[in-house]
């Protein structure tokens, strides 16, 4: 079998491992998938093409676990990030679009690195977000998604929103299937997705639900806060090593 992007059996091994345990966080702790794909495989292949198989991975996710948390969904947060995102990400895509594959590595391992250190920090916004912080933190996921660090600034309006549980994760949940259905439906109108793209998304679909499924059976196995920062700090490594590699 011909493997996609032209990757050897070693790097396409490593590919395979790096998104089962990117899937296996994401179904633990609910957030990661995107980033931590693209922070590794940056170590192995060109983070442009790997964007938006990270980014059709997130989908399956998410509608993996749709049905449940539906019922939860803040919607007027979900309409105006949406909107927001809209707004962002084609300039996004834009200026992504403009850059080497070693510049690419430099802006994505920069973005990968500062996601982290504010995930890890515990930044949160503020007071409680009202309608145009909504959207301009919409804004900010749109204009981050292209490189897949979307998450952030909805994690840090969820949080300032005051959501309960189950609504803070349905709420993400729901912004996310939007916003990785127009990432991925953009990658596609500009051409940045071929037949090797197609297929190594197809791929990484029994990988990506076996993954999160097992990965939401042990939330209760382990201290998730710990889980949570041991996370980030593997995310907070691959970000530097890929940042090292690309600037030496």
């Amino acid at each position: 079998m011909t493997l996609p992007f032209g990757l050897g059996p070693e790097a396409a091994a490593f590919m395979a491992a790096v998104i089962f345990a990117a899937a296996f966080v994401r179904g633990y702790s609910g957030f990661g998938y995107p980033v931590l794909v693209i922070a590794a495989g940056a170590l192995v292949m060109n983070p442009l093409v790997l964007v938006p198989v990270a980014v059709f991975g997130d989908l399956v996710l998410c509608i993996q676990h749709w049905r449940a948390a539906r019922p939860h969904v803040h919607w007027p947060t979900v309409i105006r990030l949406v909107i927001g995102a809209a707004i962002g990400l084609l300039p996004g895509l834009w200026a992504l679009g403009q850059v080497d594959e070693q510049t690419a590595r430099i802006v994505i391992g920069a973005a990968v690195l500062l996601a982290a250190l504010v995930m890890l920090s515990g930044w949160t916004l503020p007071g409680r977000a009202g309608p145009s912080v909504t959207l301009g933190m919409g804004v900010l996921s749109g204009l981050a998604a292209p490189a897949g660090v979307a998450g952030p600034p909805v994690v840090a309006l969820a949080t300032a929103l005051g959501l309960a549980p189950l609504a803070f994760r349905a709420t993400l949940l729901g912004y996310f299937i939007a916003l990785d259905s127009l990432t991925f439906g953009q990658f596609a109108l500009a051409g940045r997705i071929d037949v090797q793209g197609l297929w190594a998304a197809l791929l990484s679909v029994p990988l990506v639900v076996i993954g999160s499924w097992w990965g939401a059976r042990q939330v209760h196995r382990a201290d998730p806060l710990t889980f949570r920062r041991v996370t980030i700090g593997i995310l907070i490594a691959m970000a530097a090593i890929g940042l090292g590699r690309a600037l030496l």
